[in-house]
């Protein structure tokens, strides 16, 4: 009896040895997005982030959007980014030039969508994550968001390696935070032709034309990603007084965004309670355009 229970001790404490180790290969994170623009200023569609080793590059300067960033940035459509995310794909190939094809990715990724709906000024919406803190799996980060209104403007980080999770996973430090959509760091995809009549997100500031009723209406472009120097000088179909009346949608005057369009924390937390489990968690979404957003805006 004596042996039985001394066997049943000493295969508890390994278990629980080994669960520990396990667990310790993993963190859980809390990513949070606020909307820093002033009042009347641009919005977000819900945040994709995603954790990866380094091996997914969204875009490139000067180089034509993929199907997966080029439905987020006129739609605010995440559904595509997500599948070719987490096949281990990436947008940039071997010679540097735009393609989706199959990366260097070892081990899974782990990526999700902040919010339910536009996220407006002032606004913020999160997320928690269980994330690989080993192995490079999930030391890097990446973000890529809609702007709103746009047809094609959106905010993504086109280094890989830019945010480098080891010091959150080493407990050097509890959280890392960051600004995106500086001045004159926002994109246009070059994707669609810039025109109020089509473009996303108008409901949401009374005075423009109504805009798309419905996905991918905008006519093709066929350009390439770069930064947007002047916002919304080369749109069709503006309102005849939109620089006094949508002033604040100028998101390259740092008077009205000193700290860009939004602010993005990663922050460490404690294992819940609750689980008991070893999984990969991530909180999916799909921002709907056209006529969801006109019945959000009218109630």
């Amino acid at each position: 009896m004596k042996h039985k229970t001394l066997v049943t001790t000493l295969f508890t404490l390994t278990s629980l040895a080994t669960t520990a180790s396990v667990t310790q290969a993993h963190s859980f994170v809390r990513v949070k997005v606020e909307n820093l623009s002033p009042t009347g200023g641009v919005s977000l569609t819900p945040v994709w982030v995603g954790f990866h080793d380094g091996s997914f590059d969204s875009y490139n300067p000067g180089a034509s959007a993929q199907l997966g960033l080029e439905l987020l940035a006129e739609d605010g459509n995440t559904e595509q980014i997500t599948e070719d995310f987490n096949n281990n794909l990436t947008y940039i190939n071997s010679n540097n030039e735009s393609e989706t094809v199959p990366s260097t990715q070892v081990g899974q990724r782990v990526d999700g969508t902040l919010g339910g709906g536009p996220i407006t000024p002032g606004n913020k919406a999160s997320g928690m994550f269980e994330i690989i803190d080993e192995d490079n799996t999930n030391r890097y980060f990446s973000y890529a968001s809609m702007i709103l209104p746009s047809n094609d403007y959106y905010i993504a980080n086109g280094d890989p390696f830019i945010w480098d999770l080891l010091p959150l996973f080493s407990r050097e430090v509890s959280s890392i935070s960051f600004n995106v959509g500086l001045s004159e760091r926002v994109n246009d995809g070059g994707s669609e032709i810039n025109d109020f009549t089509t473009s996303a997100g108008n409901p949401l500031y009374p005075g423009l034309p109504p805009g798309q009723t419905g996905p991918q209406q905008g006519e093709d472009e066929n350009g390439v990603n770069e930064n947007v120097a002047d916002p919304y000088a080369n749109f069709l179909n503006r309102p005849a007084d939109f620089d006094t009346d949508f002033a604040a949608l100028d998101f390259n005057d740092e008077t009205l965004y000193p700290n860009g369009i939004a602010r993005i924390t990663i922050t460490r937390v404690s294992v819940p309670e609750s689980s008991t489990t070893i999984g990969l968690m991530g909180i999916g979404g799909l921002f709907l355009l056209g006529a969801s957003l006109r019945r959000r805006h009218s109630n």
